[in-house]
């Protein structure tokens, strides 16, 4: 498909759904262990050599603390990349998901990613559970007024970056997608003057 399609960017989540022959419906976020990191490392580089290019990385949703992390989420990202070659997909939301249900600081978190490591953003909107508490990366509502706010600092520190808005259900009209869209330009347009 890369071949055919010449896409601009390629990613993949940073994410696991199989297990011993069973699937799961979810993009499952990984430990962060050496060993997991290894691997990852190895197949990231056989991906890139397979498709003669680099590839993207995305940061997973987080919904409960996972006990067997031996890296925090940023600086093993920012191995994954140094030992791969591989660059970054940051999904604005996941962060922004994460830290509410798991309890870490969002704007930190942003901080803490390189701008030489990140080759593209994407934007969505979250729910919540029947609780009210735990949020859910949904794709279904616009987004959130936290995400927006988180966006334009990253932009404005890192500068622009390719953008992608995810929308995946409860689609309104199209002049509402559009507004989205076009609050991301002028995002994007201040990180542009800024890199100017």
């Amino acid at each position: 498909m890369v071949d055919r399609f010449e896409p601009a960017l390629v990613s993949e989540h940073l994410a696991w759904s199989r297990f011993e022959g069973r699937s799961f419906p979810d993009l499952l976020p990984l430990p962060r262990t050496n060993e997991v990191l290894a691997r990852l490392s190895a197949n990231i580089g056989q991906v890139q050599d397979a498709l003669g290019r680099e590839i993207l990385i995305e940061n997973p949703t987080h919904y409960l603390p996972l006990s067997q992390h031996r890296w925090s989420e940023t600086s093993f990202l920012r191995e994954l990349a140094r030992r791969s070659g591989c660059k970054l997909l940051i999904d604005v939301n996941n962060v922004a998901v994460g830290a509410n249900n798991i309890g870490f600081d969002a704007a930190s978190w942003l901080l803490d990613i390189p701008a030489k490591l990140v080759g593209e953003i994407h934007l969505a909107g979250h729910s919540h559970d029947a609780g009210g508490t735990l949020l859910i990366d949904s794709h279904d509502e616009p987004v959130s007024e936290l995400v927006w706010s988180l966006y334009e600092d990253f932009i404005g520190r890192i500068g622009a970056r390719p953008t992608l808005i995810e929308r995946d259900g409860n689609v309104p009209s199209f002049d509402e997608l559009l507004r989205e869209r076009d609050r991301a330009q002028a995002v994007l347009d201040g990180g542009l003057r800024l890199a100017a």
